[in-house]
């Protein structure tokens, strides 16, 4: 086993009781769980109520809610710590037991089966299932590596298995969940140097040389605020400043009216860093940040009140590592960034906004005219910027979407499993580790505003507007694929089946500006005659699937179901039919380069 996974074994024996007795191959699967679906952390509540492994626990390991930006998901989690698998077949089981538990629950045949996985499914399942886009996902987690094409043989073979069309199957290998790991423990930047002054005479606890709990001043927080809140003042925080009213409203009243009693209403903040030295009235700190307290230093430090000379004591907790050592001072800020901001949820973008593509795409956009503003990390205020067109400001999980439903054309995964741009090592180098060219980002920006404001203004039915709303990224993934087809990048014919042309398709082969400089005037009035025939045809494609379609919802879902029946239809009305190919290759023209 990887000298990681163990340690994050031997964390969770150590920590959570319940589970010292538990072999290895057993806690493989808490590993998963609390690393890629709980923030990367796992408590005896979590143990209380997520494991179900164990006899008659049908197939499943562990159960989790996961929650994005556009869906809730009932989460079945089976681990397999074994250095390989004899057959496809062999991973084909492990679903289809899992997916066989999923319907006896669903039919009431559930007596054979545990009552801890009886208790811990229903309460799932209630939780998930009233999101208007609840899905179930089946997540395996190996212990053993394999090349891509053996991937790859794989998902097409469970590809082919009706009984699981209904789920989104996941697969990590140990590569994968080691990345998931070592992604809390990404080096950050720090503030090189700085100092704090201190409330000398209200003393001071120490632990050792390498803990110590003082109050500083809160003018020289904001001094520290005013000098490196855009320098690595937050970068361990994992993401800045988010508001939130309750909280913040509370903030500002202490700062208003209650300064006095501050230290008595307010938790403080923690400061990580390499090293510290005390000096007199001062705190002098190397490569720091903080790790807790983002939103008291912002409020502090932007606040605007008549009483803003006035100092006061805010306990401050100053810690650093007990060894030397990049790695494990990494590991340290990381563990203390975890637990003192468990409360506040830690999403996979958050982990991976202080990547270097990351920050390299986000300098590239910005440089040069059009600039474009990237939000890598929530609550840059980046959105927040005056005279911008709004298609110039975009959040790095959206551009992602725009990326996988136009260029990869995967609009099913960019509109129903958005977490997967950052949670799925494969999914997230395709999308962020690419090739990335402005030009064809801006006008994939633009393309996407045009269309919301198509939508937006257009008198539709309800099934249109329907269709109009949940089919925004398999409709400019649509778009995009006749754009493909103008270029000739698809080899596609009478006699060409979907296995035939869609790894064309799926390449990322687009590049360039999409939209032509020297369009006509009118060329809005022309791309939404455009978007309107896309929309009626797939409202009345789906119609016709009658009770195949349970919801609009569902039929843009899957990339499967785009390839096979969405383009598929695409392909046989607008270009494989030469009169209406002729006539949507004039509107193309004059618009799409």
């Amino acid at each position: 086993m990887n000298d990681i996974i163990k340690r994050a074994i031997d964390q969770i024996r150590t920590s959570v009781p319940e589970t010292e007795k538990l072999t290895d191959d057993f806690l493989h699967g808490i590993v998963a769980y609390k690393y890629f679906y709980n923030d990367g952390i796992f408590d005896k509540a979590d143990f209380k109520n997520s494991y179900v492994d164990g006899a008659n626990d049908g197939g499943i390991d562990l159960i989790s809610v996961e929650e994005n930006d556009l869906d809730k998901s009932l989460v079945l989690i089976q681990s397999k710590n074994v250095q390989d698998i004899n057959s496809k077949d062999d991973i084909k089981d492990v679903f289809t037991k899992m997916s066989q538990t999923v319907s006896d629950f669903k039919n009431e045949k559930v007596g054979n089966y545990n009552d801890r996985l009886r208790r811990i499914y229903r309460e799932k399942y209630d939780d998930a299932s009233d999101d208007s886009n609840f899905g179930i996902k089946l997540a395996l987690f190996l212990g053993f590596d394999k090349p891509q094409d053996y991937k790859d043989r794989i998902q097409n073979h469970l590809n082919k298995v009706e009984s699981l069309q209904d789920f989104e199957l996941l697969i990590f290998y140990q590569n994968e969940i080691l990345q998931q790991i070592e992604s809390y423990d990404e080096e950050q930047i720090f503030v090189d140097y700085g100092k704090v002054e201190i409330f000398k005479d209200h003393g001071a606890i120490e632990n050792g040389d390498n803990g110590l709990l003082v109050n500083i001043s809160a003018i020289s927080l904001r001094k520290l605020y005013d000098k490196y809140k855009d320098d690595g003042l937050f970068e361990q925080n994992f993401r800045y400043f988010i508001r939130n009213k309750k909280i913040d409203d509370q903030i500002n009243e202490s700062l208003k009216k209650k300064r006095d009693k501050f230290w008595f209403l307010n938790n403080g903040i923690i400061i990580g860093c390499k090293e510290f030295d005390r000096d007199g009235d001062n705190i002098k700190l190397t490569d720091f940040s903080i790790v807790n307290g983002c939103q008291t230093t912002t409020i502090i430090g932007s606040y605007k009140g008549g009483n803003e000379d006035l100092d006061f004591p805010i306990p401050c907790k100053i810690v650093k590592p007990d060894r030397e050592g990049e790695e494990y001072f990494n590991q340290f800020i990381s563990e203390i960034a975890e637990a003192s901001n468990s409360q506040k949820p830690i999403s996979d973008r958050d982990l991976k906004s202080n990547l270097p593509e990351q920050r390299s795409l986000q300098r590239m956009l910005k440089q040069d005219e059009p600039k474009i503003y990237l939000e890598i990390k929530r609550g840059e205020g980046i959105l927040k910027k005056r005279n911008l067109e709004n298609w110039q400001k975009i959040k790095n999980d959206q551009l992602g979407q725009l990326i996988l439903a136009c260029c990869l054309q995967q609009p099913g995964t960019a509109r129903s499993a958005k977490r997967k741009i950052f949670a799925d090592k494969s999914t997230y180098n395709r999308v962020f580790k690419r090739t990335q060219d402005k030009s064809t980002i801006v006008d994939l920006l633009k393309l996407s505003a045009l269309y919301d404001t198509f939508v937006s203004s257009s008198n539709f039915s309800e099934t249109l507007s329907n269709v109009s709303k949940n089919g925004k990224f398999a409709i400019l993934g649509v778009i995009c694929f006749l754009i493909k087809n103008k270029r000739k990048l698809t080899n596609i014919n009478l006699d060409s089946t979907t296995q035939d042309w869609v790894s064309d398709v799926t390449s990322d082969n687009i590049d360039r500006e999409l939209l032509r400089p020297d369009r006509p005037d009118d060329f809005e009035k022309i791309l939404n005659s455009v978007f309107n025939q896309v929309i009626r045809t797939l409202s009345t494609l789906y119609e016709s699937r009658g009770d195949l379609e349970t919801s609009v919802t569902n039929f843009f879902k899957t990339d499967k179901k785009y390839h096979s029946i969405i383009l598929e239809r695409i392909k046989t009305e607008f270009i494989l039919d030469d009169y209406e190919y002729d006539k949507l290759s004039e509107k193309l023209n004059l618009i799409f380069k």
